[in-house]
């Protein structure tokens, strides 16, 4: 368990909500603002385990057609990033996207897409292929028409989920790793009880945030049928000396059937290469394959012929939750005090604007959730050594900033250190890798990944070879 304070740590709560992705977080950290308490149950070791781990980490302006919820969402959250992330200190730029059509059927799409943006109140223009490669010259020649989308965003998914939990945490929530929802038992009109691995917590409110496993969370509280399967996507990850050339997001057109490949800046200083799009049966499938991945990279190059194979650092997978209901933010249907909050693909962009439609659901149904004036409402801000421009001061101040720990990513012994130590801190490698971007640079590891695991093991009391490298496995396995 981890908790701040006694707020909401006994087995009575006001709201549990179950799921630890961007979702389940931003709905408790909202939660926690108010004067109702709330019992976060993650069945990871850590929170941001799933699809809210493995996504193109782009806040968007547009995704869908206007009139729907999800498009209410994006539009909503959209303005407030650059606040939001610099109240939760979470790594964000609003650089843009250009839409690419690279024949005259793209260019028709095109315009369809650009009526919709207008509908939808998104700013677009549509542009010639000079006005395009004018944008961005790494565009291809054979760019035929574009669309300037300029209000899209990057942002690091990893870390906005990590701080929705801190600041969770912070505010008295508690917060459950390890908790596999077992059962879930409505005691009478009024109260449920919902049994954990470790425990059991008797709450009013049940927010159903377990994106693949909401089917099934839904199925144990008595609620409706639910489908969700895992749709897995693969992506490539390019190093710095491509990404460094890249100004903006570039977008393929979108046709009825997919959003497609994409080429996408990272907050890191890389570029994301994907997602692609496959059905599976095992949400525990996320493997990559030689195939797949040459196809994606083919794909991207169409867009940006400068993509290279050569480029490539690392391939990964995830696995999104695909449903018959692409969007759900409602109660269910047969069970009034379960609150489904899901989303396929647009979970991180609609995640802050989701929060708050929760909260007002949750009040309309009976919830007395008032606004804390004591309530935190901003994490502190922790220095980074790779994007400080006065390095030497921070070192003056903290001489572990002058110990380099990731040499590719420039990450010090003071990030790691705040990362094993901040309210849901790191237990793992891969939770470091998570809240410092250590690791992700063109090693990937391969040089910093023994003094990360020595750092994380006097922080948990674990050996050499009992400390974690993920959240389930750990770096002496073998």
């Amino acid at each position: 368990m981890v908790s701040a304070s006694p707020r909401g740590a006994g087995r009575n709560v006001d709201v549990v909500v179950i799921g630890g992705g961007v979702l389940g977080t931003a709905v408790a950290s909202r939660l926690s603002c108010t004067t109702a308490s709330v019992c976060l149950l993650e069945a990871e070791t850590d929170v941001c385990e799933g699809a809210s781990k493995g996504n193109a980490g782009t806040a968007v302006s547009y995704y869908g057609p206007p009139g729907t919820p999800e498009t209410d969402l994006i539009n909503r959250s959209c303005p407030g990033w650059e606040a939001l992330c610099e109240r939760l200190d979470v790594p964000y730029r609003r650089i843009g996207a250009v839409m690419v059509a690279l024949d005259e059927a793209e260019a028709g799409r095109l315009e369809s897409t650009a009526d919709e943006l207008r509908e939808a109140g998104v700013r677009g223009q549509l542009l010639g292929p000079a006005a395009v490669r004018g944008l961005e010259p790494l565009v291809t020649g054979r760019c035929v028409a574009g669309l300037s989308m300029p209000d899209e965003g990057v942002i690091d998914p990893m870390a906005l989920t990590v701080a929705y939990a801190n600041l969770a945490v912070t505010n008295g929530a508690v917060l459950r790793l390890g908790a596999w929802v077992t059962a879930v038992h409505h005691d009478d009109d009024v109260t449920s009880r919902v049994d954990f691995t470790g425990g059991s917590v008797r709450c009013r409110f049940i927010v159903n945030a377990a994106g693949v496993a909401a089917g099934a969370v839904s199925s144990m509280a008595g609620g409706e049928e639910m489908r969700y399967w895992p749709r897995k996507g693969q992506y490539a990850v390019l190093d710095r000396v491509f990404a460094q050339q890249l100004s903006r997001i570039v977008f393929c057109t979108h046709s009825a059937t997919t959003k497609g490949i994409n080429v996408v800046p990272t907050t890191h200083g890389s570029a994301l290469l994907g997602p692609t799009a496959a059905d599976l049966d095992d949400p525990d499938d996320k493997a990559t394959d030689e195939e797949t991945v040459a196809a994606l990279i083919d794909s991207a190059a169409r867009l940006v012929p400068a993509i290279s194979p050569d480029f490539v650092m690392k391939t990964f997978a995830a696995n999104r939750p695909a449903s018959d209901e692409q969007h759900r933010l409602r109660f269910d249907r047969q069970m009034p005090r379960l609150l489904h909050c899901t989303n396929r693909s647009a979970g991180v962009s609609i995640s802050p604007a989701a929060a708050e439609e929760a909260l007002a659901l949750l009040r309309q149904s009976g919830l007395d959730a008032q606004e804390r004036p004591d309530a935190v409402a901003a994490l502190p801000r922790m220095a980074r050594l790779r994007t400080e421009p006065e390095p030497q001061r921070l070192i003056e101040t903290d001489p572990l900033y002058g110990q380099v720990v990731c040499a590719c990513e420039h990450v010090s012994a003071a990030e790691i250190n705040r990362a094993l130590e901040m309210p849901v801190p790191a237990t793992s490698v891969d939770g470091v890798r998570k809240r410092t971007g250590a690791t992700y640079g063109r090693c990937q590891g391969a040089l910093c990944t023994a003094g990360i695991s020595f750092m994380t093991a006097l922080h948990t009391g674990t050996g050499p070879a009992s400390v974690r490298q993920t959240s389930r496995g750990t770096v002496g396995s073998r």
